[in-house]
């Protein structure tokens, strides 16, 4: 009799599980539901887009289904969607979840409106086909290698902002908009912005925007495993031709990785501590001529077996030698000056 009673309770037990399960569960867990050849989910804070079947090139995504805003694209959505050309996000979007649009090959324009604030992990990785796109300064979330594979991208974006900050880390071109927006082709920036020579890995600040002669100071060597730089004597941006005049104050300093460097033939001056500590660099090529000014330690801690080796006409060389030779810049003894 007591075992039959515990067998009832043990079912009445099953049941009641079940009919949590059934009932109850499902209602807590968000199912996919179709809009045309949109796969979508209702959560608390709208619609996410989960999955895209159509085979359409031109794509504009709804602002609302069901009376929701829709409010995410979800994880892996169009994901090898390769004939997808052209898609327009909403206004109420504010994320775009993982993988995205990894593998969309073919697309080559999306619009994301100024109501997204994340990016996720390989949104757009391998879009090889994309080559401009424009990211909204609310947009202040944004992951490792979204742009993986998008080898000829260009980023618009605003200045300071974590997209712009995201592109020069990452040696994307960027093209600024708003207040500070690049010029454009064929006129010279501002003085005092800052370009990325993506070929080059380099940083440099504008330090003249004359049209006849515009100039440039290297301020940064975005490449931090290379072993050898070569300063150019010009370097093109937007259909512009910067003479590069100048290194800046600390550019190399402390770049353990160096060990060959080519100073080209326009530079006018190396500022302090340029190449300080730069322990392993070895090898140093020079044109005399144009370089008149190496301030204090600007090669102290190099390698103390050190070759420079200086171009140019006699009497320019001499004077440069002499320069060289100086203990205020870090010369020492052993170095081979030729």
């Amino acid at each position: 009799m007591i075992q039959k009673k515990i067998k009832s309770l043990i079912y009445a037990g099953l049941g009641l599980v079940l009919c949590v399960l059934l009932c109850g569960g499902i209602g807590m867990t968000s199912q996919a539901e179709s809009y045309g050849n949109l796969t979508y989910e209702e959560n608390e804070s709208g619609i996410t887009i989960t999955r895209y079947t159509g085979n359409k090139t031109k794509l504009v995504i709804p602002g609302k289904i069901g009376g929701k805003k829709v409010t995410s694209i979800g994880w892996n959505a169009f994901s090898g969607c390769r004939g997808l050309k052209s898609i327009m996000l909403p206004k109420g979007v504010t994320s775009i979840e993982a993988y995205a649009f990894m593998g969309c090959s073919g697309l080559t324009s999306i619009t994301i409106p100024d109501s997204v604030t994340s990016i996720g992990l390989g949104a757009f990785g391998d879009c090889s086909g994309l080559k401009s796109i424009t990211i909204p300064k609310s947009v202040t979330s944004i992951d490792y290698d979204v742009f993986r594979g998008c080898d000829s991208l260009a980023i618009s974006c605003y200045k300071n902002s974590a997209v712009h900050k995201y592109a020069i880390e990452n040696n994307i071109p960027v093209k600024l908009i708003g207040k500070n927006a690049t010029p454009a082709s064929g006129t010279p920036a501002k003085k005092g912005t800052t370009l990325t020579i993506s070929s080059k890995k380099l940083q440099v600040k504008v330090t003249s925007s004359s049209k006849k002669n515009p100039t440039v100071t290297i301020t940064k060597f975005t490449d931090k495993k290379a072993k050898k730089l070569t300063i150019p004597a010009t370097v093109k941006v937007k259909g512009v031709t910067y003479k590069v005049t100048a290194v800046s104050d600390k550019a190399f300093k402390g770049n353990k990785k160096l060990t060959t460097v080519t100073i080209g033939s326009n530079v006018t001056k190396i500022g302090k501590e340029a190449f300080s500590g730069c322990k392993n660099l070895k090898k140093i090529t020079v044109t005399a001529g144009k370089l008149k000014t190496i301030s204090k330690n600007a090669f102290k801690g190099i390698n103390k077996k050190a070759t420079i080796t200086v171009k140019g006409t006699k009497k320019a060389k001499t004077a440069l030698k002499k320069q060289l030779k100086k203990k205020s810049i870090g010369y020492v003894k052993t170095w081979k000056i030729k």
